[in-house]
């Protein structure tokens, strides 16, 4: 009986650092796609931005958090006119040296454009993405076109079949495309969705 009880806190301590270490090669935090019609219909704000600042405090929750100050070049959704800017929450930061990363939160850089896909939380009353990065598609520039990126970085995107298991699928763009071609789509669908505004 003794032996047993010696070896049980020992077994307990090999299966807490095996499910440790399993975790810690989880890199992506596994979350519904959503197609660009989801982002759409989901979205209080639909609009080209460039990134202004970033700010991370602490919210109301003790959480680190970073405020992403966007100015909105093109609005096709939403309350916000162009020239103005938007705040957008992440969870997630840096202050001092203390850390927060999320895994499937966006990122931001100081000056990139983005195609932002957001929603007011009326409880925290702020911006947050839809969907976490797929609601940020950022524009990059090749060779002199200005190309959409793809979204999701760091998401494990998910739907159930009709046998009710998941299974990997597709976001909302599988591959860059021109800016003028997608914001063309999205126009579409604001319309249809929301309607024109």
């Amino acid at each position: 009986m003794r032996s047993f009880l010696r070896q049980r806190p020992l077994a307990m301590v090999i299966a807490l650092v095996a499910s440790l270490l399993s975790a810690s090669v989880a890199h992506a935090t596994s979350t519904e796609a959503m197609d660009l019609r989801a982002l759409v219909r989901g979205a209080d704000h639909v609009v080209v931005g460039t990134v202004v600042s970033q700010e991370a405090h602490y919210d109301h929750l003790d959480r680190i958090v970073t405020d992403v100050t966007i100015r909105v070049d093109e609005r096709m959704h939403g309350a916000a006119g162009e020239g103005t800017t938007v705040v957008v929450r992440r969870l997630g930061g840096v202050i001092g040296d203390v850390g927060l990363r999320i895994e499937g939160e966006p990122s931001f850089v100081e000056g990139e454009r983005v195609v932002l896909f957001a929603r007011m939380v009326a409880a925290d009353r702020v911006l947050r993405p839809i969907g976490m990065s797929q609601g940020v598609l950022p524009i990059a520039r090749d060779g002199g076109v200005e190309l959409v990126m793809p979204g999701g970085e760091g998401l494990a995107l998910v739907q159930r079949g009709s046998d009710g298991r998941l299974r990997e699928a597709p976001g909302a763009l599988m591959t860059p495309e021109p800016v003028d071609a997608l914001l063309a789509r999205v126009r579409d669908l604001v319309a249809e969705i929301h309607g024109a505004h």
